[in-house]
């Protein structure tokens, strides 16, 4: 008979052995897990900040010509490397470039009336991060004398990804840093660009109303739209030949969708070459372009403004409706855009200026994370940008006036809204409260004409007011599930840091804190 008192201590000891390794191996584990994280989420610029407040209404009693200058550089990415594809991002991972239907180009603008200076940067991608905007002003020259510089997104979908969040696989970004290198210097060249280009100019500013039906779709209760056209008109001082335009539209440029493989600038890039160009016809041109060059920047898009494969858009050419997404569909959103902003600047009488006031005031906010999608992303080195401090990104948001028109930098996809107004205490939602993000943005701005700048110095993803915000049944409005956007959002307190900060940022303007120029 087998003696057990013998073997019960070496049951145990070997019992013990066992859970120690398992101990260490976890303690291991958990190590390494930390210091991951610790290294993804590091601050890539730890002390960064900005506190921009620049002054420039001395123009008022020191008037100097207002100049202006456009920069344009082809940021358009090589297909042609089947061993290198290009993820194109915004609608799912491994939806690779399989030809390039129109360029890519990043876009500047420089604002200078004599006393300040401005850079406006507008990149042909879905997003562009903070961090890689400080890369930008990074390598921006101290002699080019830029008070500051804003880089947006056009927040289009059939570009190259430069997030991270699109590539072949969940698990695996869809950034090329050689392609994202020659985005950020191509930022830096086009500014280069319009300062040497820089002309006295005169300035008109429209403001044009747009009914959406037939062009954008609110895929999201309740039903708030950025529809309007907003626009700076620049000509020459002297002999009054169009030098270019700002345009200001919200809508999502994705209108090929999810099954498009090819590269296309969407309809920003049409409103670009329609303007200068035209607006070819059967035979000749429909309508003759202004020359020049032009900018794009896309509005407040959260909500979900979108030009849906359920919306019919005419062609203004020929009369035909068209439903079904292509790039003849996204000719007819941008030339009916296009055929606007031309009989207002044929037929309008607006008064121009050839010297603004030029004021700017900016600041840096850290914005808490509550997104564990977001935060998975980051361990898994999809996004690669850092946290300011722990679990919090670190963002921008401006106010910029020039003349009779402001303009509110926004790092993010806001909603509707909380710009124009109609923030609900919506039925089902997460938090039982009256809307915290009021009065609409645009009540508070200054200014005739009130531009937002979405997707500005960062894409934080979507702004959505607290008093909507839905992640738990019972849902928004007795929908069977809950609507798109939180997945897509930093946390449900994002929207109101926003909201004060330009709130903060408006009244500093009205008090004419800054330096005075």
């Amino acid at each position: 008979m087998a003696d057990r008192t013998s073997t019960a201590p070496a049951r145990r000891s070997w019992l013990r052995r066992i859970l120690t390794s398992l101990f260490l191996f976890l303690i291991l584990v958990g190590t390494l897990v930390t210091v991951r994280f610790m290294w993804v989420t590091r601050d890539r610029f730890p002390g960064y900040t900005v506190e921009v407040a620049v002054d420039g209404r001395s123009a008022a009693t020191d008037p100097r010509p207002l100049r202006i200058g456009f920069g344009e550089v082809d940021i358009t990415p090589d297909i042609s490397n089947p061993d290198k594809p290009v993820w194109l991002a915004g609608f799912s991972q491994n939806r690779s470039a399989l030809r390039i239907n129109d360029p890519l180009v990043t876009s500047a603008l420089v604002l200078d009336n004599g006393h300040a200076r401005v850079g406006i940067v507008a990149i042909d991608s879905i997003g562009f991060f903070h961090d890689d905007v400080i890369r930008v002003r990074e390598r921006v020259p101290a002699d080019w004398k830029l008070d500051y510089v804003v880089v947006c997104s056009t927040h289009n979908h059939s570009t190259p990804d430069l997030m991270g969040l699109w590539g072949p696989s969940i698990l695996k970004s869809g950034v090329d840093p050689a392609y994202k290198d020659r985005v950020i210097e191509s930022c830096v060249t086009a500014l280069g660009q319009a300062i040497t280009g820089l002309t006295p100019a005169r300035m008109a500013i429209h403001e044009i109303p747009v009914d959406p039906a037939g062009l954008v779709k609110d895929t999201r209760k309740p039903e708030v739209y950025d529809a309007d056209l907003r626009l700076l008109h620049f000509t020459h001082a002297t002999n009054g030949s169009t030098l270019g335009t700002l345009v200001g539209w919200g809508n999502h440029p994705e209108t090929p969708w999810a099954g498009s493989r090819d590269i296309t600038a969407d309809f920003p890039g049409v409103i670009r070459t329609a303007l200068a160009a035209g607006i070819p016809g059967t035979n000749g041109l429909f309508r003759p372009g202004i020359g020049g060059r032009h900018l794009f920047v896309n509005g407040a898009v959260g909500g979900l403004m979108t030009t849906h494969p359920s919306t019919e858009v005419t062609n203004p050419v020929t009369g035909e409706l068209l439903k079904t997404p292509s790039h003849e569909k996204t000719l007819a959103v941008g030339h009916q855009l296009v055929m606007r902003i031309l009989d207002r600047i044929k037929s309008t009488n607006a008064p121009s200026v050839d010297t603004a006031p030029l004021t700017v005031h900016a600041r840096t906010h850290d914005v808490r994370l509550e997104n564990n999608g977001f935060l998975l992303a980051s361990f898994l080195g999809l996004l690669d940008r850092g946290h300011s401090k722990w679990m919090h990104f670190r963002t921008e948001v401006a106010l910029i006036t020039l003349g009779d028109a402001s303009f509110a930098c926004i790092p993010g996809e806001i909603y509707p809204e909380i710009v124009n107004g109609g923030v609900l205490r919506a039925p089902g939602g997460d938090f039982d409260i009256e809307p915290l993000e009021v009065p609409p943005l645009r009540e508070l701005m200054p200014g005739r004409i009130r531009f937002v700048f979405g997707l500005a110095n960062d894409e934080i993803g979507y702004i959505i007011p607290k008093s909507e915000w839905d992640v738990r049944a019972p849902y928004l409005f007795d929908a069977p599930s809950s609507p798109y956007g939180e997945v897509n959002s930093c946390g449900p307190d994002t929207a109101l840091l926003i909201h004060q900060s330009l709130r903060e940022r408006i009244e500093e303007w009205r008090s004419g804190q800054g330096a005075m120029r």
